[in-house]
């Protein structure tokens, strides 16, 4: 009996250093609780809380595990270890808690709503809408939550009409539901109407100022308006409120570098690699920005850093994931073109050659498999392979016959191995499209230029003999 009401005080001490805030007290005092009674589920929980709100997820979703193991039928539990779960990226465990939590009450509308919210962060969209319609024949009225849920899943498949429809719904049933206006002023960015979205997000801003997503969503409309002023207001509202935000320094220095404040960027994206090493193009953001700065051999180092993980992802040791970006067309893009600029052609053609691989392989738009494989002539040109830069601009050319460009380039490296007959060729071909193209007709010159010394020097060979 002893043992039994000293379990109870140090869980009463826990209950009331939890409301002071001490964390670590509450924590003390619950274990030891936990040890004289391990069978009591409610202490588990409210350990679970306790460290939860200590910020150890993790220790704390272990608890809630525990809680819901000890007292099966009860809902607390396992709606928290599902909701901490989804929070800490585990979705398919998430989704597994959740069902369970729909067997036990079908009536549940939070549950139904988390499980779409999972699916559609697994980018099961069909599953999410399978959730979504067992829903609304579960429940006796529709809810927000859920339709709040489906409109994201709707929203990142580009289905902006239902997403809009979806959100507007759930704003008309509950119009104080958290940052479905602002989800609905995402549906408004995307399709042109700018305007009635900073509406949206001034409306929610109001009612939440310290809501850090709402103001990252409005700080990027901000910077696609053009208000670049008003955007770094709002970043710089999420850095006091968060100052570790890696997001938020790395659109400062975005916004930095569009005004040429080459310095300030750099600081910026210094400290988005320091908080974040994996943040997606930061290294080339970073490079780009000492290139302006002229520190040229800053910037081929980092570029190195950028080019292993390149190397890395190609060859699939280290498949993309949330830690490791993708190197999509655009980065490796990007990537190849800023190689180029530190003078390092090899690893830019590298580079060209994978992006046209992947561009083929998606059947891209001509202009961007055009200009990649413009990129990639350049590159084997200025790696001293003529041969595989004008295979490259004959495949430019077959995308876009009225390239100048390319037609420059083949004249050139004609021209350079002395085929003044092709040359010619591919000049003719240029001046047709572009007749008044300076380069074009300064290659005519020199073209000319070498006919003449050829026709002497032979007239010196026939001299001689």
């Amino acid at each position: 009996m002893s043992d039994w009401m000293d379990a109870e005080q140090h869980a009463d001490r826990a209950l009331e250093m939890y409301e002071r805030g001490r964390w670590a007290e509450a924590e003390a005092e619950l274990r030891k609780a936990i040890a004289m009674n391990p069978d009591q589920a409610e202490w588990h929980f409210n350990l679970g809380l306790t460290l939860e709100a200590a910020g150890r997820e993790s220790d704390a979703l272990l608890c809630f595990s525990k809680a819901a193991e000890l007292m099966p039928d009860e809902l607390d539990p396992l709606m928290a270890s599902g909701s901490l779960c989804s929070r800490l990226g585990r979705f398919e465990q998430a989704i597994e808690f959740f069902d369970r939590v729909i067997k036990l009450d079908p009536s549940m509308e939070t549950a139904y709503a988390n499980k779409i919210e999972c699916h559609t962060r697994l980018n099961q969209h069909q599953e999410a809408e399978t959730a979504f319609y067992l829903a609304q024949q579960a429940l006796e009225e529709p809810g927000g939550h859920c339709l709040a849920a489906i409109g994201e899943s709707l929203f990142l498949r580009r289905n902006f009409e239902r997403a809009e429809w979806c959100f507007r719904e759930a704003l008309r049933l509950e119009p104080n539901l958290p940052r479905v206006r602002s989800r609905l002023a995402s549906v408004f960015a995307s399709t042109n109407r700018q305007q009635r979205a900073a509406q949206l997000y001034l409306q929610e801003l109001r009612d939440e100022p310290g809501n850090i997503d709402t103001l990252l969503e409005y700080a990027d409309l901000l910077r696609e308006l053009g208000r670049l002023p008003e955007a770094g207001e709002k970043l710089r509202r999420v850095l006091e409120l968060e100052p570790a935000n890696a997001y938020a320094h790395f659109q400062l220095g975005q916004i930095a570098y569009r005004t040429a404040k080459y310095e300030q960027a750099q600081i910026e994206f210094g400290l988005v690699l320091k908080l974040d090493p994996k943040f997606p193009q930061i290294r080339t953001s970073a490079a780009d920005t000492l290139l302006k700065l002229e520190q040229r051999e800053e910037a081929k180092a980092i570029l190195a850093e950028e080019l292993d993980l390149f190397r890395c992802q190609m060859q699939g040791e280290a498949p993309a994931s949330a830690d490791v970006p993708e190197f999509d067309v655009p980065s490796m893009m990007r990537l190849g073109s800023l190689l180029l600029q530190v003078g390092d052609s090899k690893a830019a053609e590298e580079v060209f050659n994978r992006a046209a691989e992947r561009a083929d392989a998606q059947n891209a738009i001509v202009t961007q498999r055009a200009e990649i494989y413009r990129q990639l002539a350049l590159a084997r040109f200025r790696s001293g392979d003529r041969a595989g830069g004008a295979r490259a601009s004959r495949r430019v050319l077959r995308l876009e016959p009225a390239c100048i460009a390319s037609f420059h380039n083949l004249a050139l490296a004609a021209l350079q191995e002395d085929r003044l007959r092709v040359a010619a060729g591919w000049l003719a071909r240029g001046l047709r499209v572009a007749p008044h193209d300076d380069g074009l007709r300064r290659l005519r010159m020199r073209l000319w230029l070498a006919a003449v010394r050829r026709m002497f020097a032979r007239i010196g060979i026939h001299a001689a003999s």
